[in-house]
C-alpha cells in the first residue's frame, strides 16, 4: 500500500488539500464565533440607537430609571446610576423577557414572575407577594398586629371627630381581594391557616373600639357570582359588574343615615356581556397579546340615576384623576370619596346616589381639602391587601 508521505516524510499532494480544508474549516468556525460574539455585544447598543425591538413594550407598571446626568466630580455616583439605567433599559430587554415569559408559561406551565403573579385555576391570575405580601396575607402567614390595628383605629377616630365638627360622616370601605371572593380558583398549593383574615380583624377591632361605620361588601359580591363574574380574571381589580355590586353596597349602607337617597336596585340596570380585555397581571407577564378576560359587561343605569362629569384633574401621585360628578337631584347628600384604583370603575355608579361626588385617589386624607368641599359623607376606600397602609392615612 503506498505511503501518503514522500521519502522525506512530507505530505504528498494528495493529502495536502484535506489538511488545508481542515485548517480553513477551523478558521471559518473561529471567525463565525468571533463575529457572533461581537454581534451579541453590539446588538443591545444598536437596538437602543435604532429601536429595532420597539414593538416589544415594557410591561412594568413603573417608570424605568432615566439616563443619569454626569456631574463632576461625582464619577462613582454616575457609574452606579448608569448601571441601574442600563439594567433596566438595555437593548432587546423587553423582547428577551417576552420570549422567556412565553417559554415559562406556555411550555413549563408556571408563572414567569411568581412574586408578581400567581397562576390560578380555570384561567385565573392572582397578584403575588410583591403586592404587599398578599399571598402570605391570604394564607394567614402575615396577620396584622394589634399595634397596627390600634394605630389605624386612633387615626380613623381622629378623622371622624374632625369631620363631625363640620357635619361630615365618615365611612370605611374595604375592597376585597380576588383571593377572598374567588378562593375556588386559587391554586391548591397555597394552603391557608384556619385563622381570621386581616379584613375580619380590622372589622372586629373597629366595632369594638370605635363607632366608625364599616362597609363590608363581601357577601354581596359572593352572592352576585351566581349572576355574573364579579372580578377580572387577569387583573387585580373587580370588573364593572363587581364594581356595581360594591357601589350599591356603599349606597345601601349610607342610605341608613340618609334615607332620602334612592333605594339601590339591581333590576333597574341594563347589563350586557361584552368582550373582555387583558388585565394588569397578564401585562406584567407580557402575555397580554394572547390572554384576556373571558367577559366584561356594558352597564347602563336607569334614567333617574344618570350622572354628569364636571371636571377631571390629573393626579401625578397615583396616575388616576381627581374627578367631580353631579346628578339632577339636589336633595341628596354630597360625597367625598378617597380611594385607590378600585374606586376608578365606581365612577359609573356611586355618584348616582348623591347630588355630587368629589373623588380623590390618594393614600392620604387632606382635611383642608375636605373642609373646602364640605361634604355630608366621606368614604375612605382601600383594597384589602393594603389595610395596614391606613396607619399613614
Amino acid at each position: 500500500m503506498p505511503s501518503p508521505n514522500d521519502a522525506q516524510g512530507q505530505p504528498t499532494a494528495a493529502t495536502r488539500p484535506r489538511a488545508d480544508q481542515g485548517f480553513l474549516s477551523k478558521r471559518i468556525r473561529f471567525f463565525c464565533t468571533g463575529a457572533g460574539f461581537i454581534a451579541l455585544l453590539l446588538l443591545p447598543m444598536l437596538d437602543q440607537w435604532l429601536g429595532l425591538s420597539a414593538g416589544f413594550k415594557s410591561t412594568e407598571k413603573r417608570i424605568l430609571a432615566p439616563f443619569p446626568t454626569f456631574e463632576f466630580p461625582h464619577v462613582r455616583t454616575f457609574i452606579n446610576r448608569f448601571g441601574v439605567y442600563y439594567k433596566e433599559n438595555f437593548g432587546w430587554r423587553n423582547a428577551l423577557f417576552y420570549q422567556y415569559s412565553h417559554w415559562k408559561f406556555g411550555v413549563l406551565g408556571v408563572s414567569p414572575l411568581p412574586e408578581k403573579v400567581v397562576l390560578g385555576k380555570n384561567g385565573w391570575f392572582f397578584p403575588g407577594n410583591s403586592h404587599n405580601m398578599v399571598v402570605n396575607q391570604y394564607r394567614g402567614l402575615q396577620p396584622i398586629s394589634t399595634v397596627t390595628l390600634d394605630s389605624i383605629t386612633r387615626r380613623l377616630t381622629y378623622y371622624q371627630q374632625e369631620l363631625a365638627k363640620q357635619g361630615t360622616q365618615l365611612y370605611v370601605l374595604v375592597a376585597p381581594d380576588s383571593y377572598t371572593i374567588y378562593p375556588e380558583n386559587v391554586p391548591d398549593y397555597l394552603k391557608t391557616r384556619k385563622t381570621a383574615s386581616n379584613f375580619d380583624r380590622l372589622k372586629q377591632h373597629l366595632a369594638q373600639h370605635s363607632s366608625i361605620p364599616f362597609i363590608d361588601v363581601r357577601d354581596k359580591l359572593r352572592a352576585a357570582k351566581s349572576i355574573n363574574v364579579t372580578y377580572c380574571q387577569t387583573d387585580t381589580h373587580w370588573n364593572d359588574f363587581g364594581s356595581l355590586i360594591a357601589s350599591m353596597g356603599v349606597a345601601e349602607r349610607v342610605r341608613q343615615d340618609f334615607p332620602q337617597m334612592p333605594m339601590p336596585q339591581l333590576a333597574g340596570y341594563s347589563i350586557r356581556p361584552k368582550a373582555g380585555s387583558p388585565g394588569d397581571l397578564v401585562f406584567l407577564l407580557a402575555l397580554n397579546r394572547e390572554i384576556q378576560d373571558s367577559v366584561n359587561y356594558q352597564i347602563e343605569p336607569p334614567a333617574n340615576l344618570r350622572i354628569k362629569k364636571l371636571e377631571s384633574t390629573p393626579n401625578p401621585e397615583t396616575s388616576l384623576p381627581t374627578e367631580r360628578f353631579v346628578t339632577a337631584n339636589t336633595n341628596l347628600p354630597k360625597l367625598f370619596l378617597l380611594g385607590d384604583s378600585f374606586s376608578y370603575t365606581m365612577n359609573q355608579f356611586v355618584p348616582s346616589y348623591f347630588r355630587e361626588m368629589y373623588v380623590v385617589r390618594s393614600p392620604r386624607l387632606d382635611l383642608r381639602q375636605v373642609k373646602t368641599e364640605r361634604p355630608d359623607v366621606l368614604v375612605i376606600e382601600i383594597v384589602e391587601r393594603n389595610i395596614d397602609m391606613l396607619t399613614a392615612l
